[in-house]
C-alpha cells in the first residue's frame, strides 16, 4: 500500500501508571531514602513538564542513593525513550522488572519502544505477556495487531483487531487499521467495507480511510465512486500526496483531461519539489495538445529528478510537439542513457529523426520501440497507456494489424482513451473499412467532439 499505519499512543493509552514513588527496599538509612525521594520528586516534575533530560539526571541521583530503586529505574528508562536514547532506556527497563517493579506497566511502554526501533518481535512478545495480565485492554491489542501487521503475520494481526472490536465494536480507528490491514492483503471488498465502517463511525484518521475506500473502489473499477472518496480524502488531509496522482491517473482514463491537470496543479503548490508530478503532468499536457506546457513541465521534472529517464522521454515527446527536433533527439539520448532500450523513448526518437528527414534511422527506431514497448506491456498487461504507446509503435513501423490488436486492448482497459480510439479510426480508415472507423467515430463523439470531427473528415474521403 500507498499509507503507512498511523497509530497515535499517547502516555497514558501505553502506560496509565500515576507517578509516585514506592519506597525502595536496602538497607538505607531514613535520611538516603528521604533524599532519594527528594530526587524522585522532583525528576516526577521535570517528566511532567517534558523536561526529560532534567528527569533522567534526578532519577539518575536518585538512584545513586539507593540503587535498588525500580520506580526511578523504570521512569529514567521512560524519560531515554522520549530523548531517544533506545539503548539507555531498554536498559533502565530492565532493571526496573529485575528489581521488582510491576511487569505489565513495563510491557505497556517497553513494546513501543522495541515498535519504534522497528524490533517487531520483541514488541510481539512483551505484548503477548500484556495482553495475558489485561485480556480486555484494547490498546494493548491493537499494538499487538499492528506489531503483527509489521512482521507479516496478517492473520495473526487481523486476530487481534477483532479481538479488540469484540470489547469495543464502535471503535472506527479499529476499522480503519482492519481496512489498511485488507488492503495489505488485496481483499479488496474487506478493504472497502472496513474503511467505510470507519469513515461512518467517525475515524480520527479520516483522510487516510477515504484514501484506502478510494484504492478499493478504484482496483474494483468503480471509478465514478472513487474520484468521489480521493476528492474527500484530499479534503480531509490535503496532504495525501498518492491521492492527487490516483485521482489524475483516473480522470485521464475516462479523458477528463482538464481535471487530469487541475488536480496535479493543485498537488504542485503543496509539493513544488516532486518531480514525479511534473512528469505526470507533462504526460497529461501532450495528450491536452498542450506542448508548451509539456515542455516546462517536463523541465521541471528533469530539474528535480534529473537521474530519471523519463524527465527526458517526456521532454523530448513535447520538443517533437513544438517542432523542435533537434531538441528532442538531445532528449531522448539523454533518456536512454539512463534507461537503454525504452521502448517509449525510442519511439519518439524515431519521431523526431522522420521530421528531421532521416527515415532509414528513424525506421530502426521504430522497430527498436516496438521491441521496447511489447516487453514493456508484458510487464504491465493493466496499463491502459502501455499498449496506447505499443499501438503507436506499431502504426509508425507499418504493422498495422498489430497496431489494431494494441489499440483495441488500450481501450478495453480505458474506454475512454480518445487519441488510442482515433488513432484506431485512423488505421480502419487506411484498410478502407469504413463500417468499423464509423464505429469508432460513434464512440468517439460522446468523448472528443474535435477528435471525432477530424476522424469523420477522413472517413468522409473514402
Amino acid at each position: 500500500m500507498r499509507l503507512k499505519l498511523i497509530r497515535t499512543f499517547t502516555t497514558a493509552m501505553v502506560l496509565g501508571v500515576v507517578l509516585s514513588f514506592a519506597g525502595a527496599v536496602a538497607a538505607q538509612t531514613r535520611n538516603d531514602l528521604k533524599r532519594a525521594k527528594e530526587f524522585a520528586d522532583a525528576g516526577d516534575k521535570a517528566f511532567r513538564q517534558k523536561e526529560y533530560r532534567q528527569a533522567t539526571e534526578l532519577y539518575g541521583q536518585a538512584i545513586v542513593i539507593v540503587p535498588t530503586n525500580p520506580y526511578c529505574h523504570f521512569w529514567k528508562g521512560y524519560a531515554h525513550y522520549y530523548l531517544q536514547e533506545y539503548d539507555l532506556s531498554e536498559r533502565s527497563f530492565v532493571l526496573a522488572l529485575n528489581q521488582g517493579f510491576k511487569p505489565i506497566e513495563v510491557y505497556k511502554v517497553r513494546w513501543y519502544l522495541f515498535y519504534v526501533q522497528k524490533k517487531y518481535s520483541e514488541a510481539v512478545g512483551d505484548l503477548k505477556k500484556a495482553v495475558e495480565l489485561e485480556p480486555k485492554n484494547t490498546n494493548l491489542l491493537k499494538g499487538l495487531g499492528d506489531s503483527h501487521l509489521a512482521l507479516g503475520a496478517n492473520q495473526d494481526a487481523l486476530n487481534a483487531y477483532q479481538r479488540a472490536l469484540l470489547i469495543t465494536p464502535k471503535d472506527a480507528d479499529l476499522y480503519y487499521s482492519i481496512a489498511y490491514l485488507h488492503a495489505q492483503t488485496g481483499n479488496l471488498k474487506g478493504q472497502e467495507q472496513s474503511a467505510g465502517e470507519a469513515i461512518r463511525m467517525g475515524t480520527q484518521y479520516m483522510g487516510e480511510a477515504h484514501y484506502l475506500l478510494a484504492d478499493a473502489l478504484e482496483r474494483q473499477k468503480n471509478f465514478a465512486a472513487a474520484i468521489t472518496s480521493y476528492q474527500r480524502a484530499i479534503s480531509a488531509k490535503p496532504t495525501l500526496y498518492q491521492a492527487y496522482r490516483n485521482l489524475a491517473n483516473i480522470y485521464q482514463r475516462q479523458n477528463k483531461l482538464s481535471n487530469a491537470i487541475e488536480t496535479l496543479k493543485k498537488a504542485i503548490l503543496l509539493f513544488p519539489n516532486d518531480g514525479n508530478i511534473y512528469t505526470d503532468i507533462s504526460w497529461f499536457y501532450s495528450l491536452n495538445d498542450r506542448p508548451a506546457d509539456a515542455v516546462q513541465a517536463a523541465l521541471a521534472a528533469i530539474k528535480f529528478l534529473p537521474d530519471q529517464y523519463m524527465g527526458y522521454t517526456n521532454l523530448c515527446r513535447a520538443y517533437n510537439e513544438t517542432k523542435q527536433y533537434k531538441e528532442a533527439v538531445a532528449a531522448c539520448n539523454s533518456a536512454l542513457k539512463l534507461k537503454p532500450g525504452d521502448g517509449e523513448t525510442f519511439f519518439y526518437l524515431g519521431r523526431a529523426s522522420d521530421l528531421l528527414g532521416k527515415p532509414s534511422e528513424a525506421t530502426g527506431y521504430y522497430r527498436k520501440a516496438v521491441t521496447g514497448l511489447v516487453e514493456f506491456t508484458n510487464g504491465n498487461p493493466d496499463y491502459a497507456d502501455g499498449f496506447y504507446l505499443l499501438g503507436n509503435a506499431y502504426f509508425a513501423d507499418n504493422q498495422r494489424d498489430r497496431a489494431i490488436e494494441a489499440y483495441t486492448k488500450c481501450l478495453q482497459l480505458s474506454p475512454n482513451f480518445a487519441k488510442a480510439r482515433y488513432n484506431l479510426g485512423i488505421i480502419l480508415v487506411l484498410k478502407k473499412d469504413k463500417t468499423g472507423a464509423m464505429t469508432q467515430y460513434s464512440f468517439l463523439l460522446a468523448q472528443d467532439v474535435a477528435l471525432a470531427g477530424k476522424l469523420k473528415a477522413e472517413i468522409d474521403k473514402l
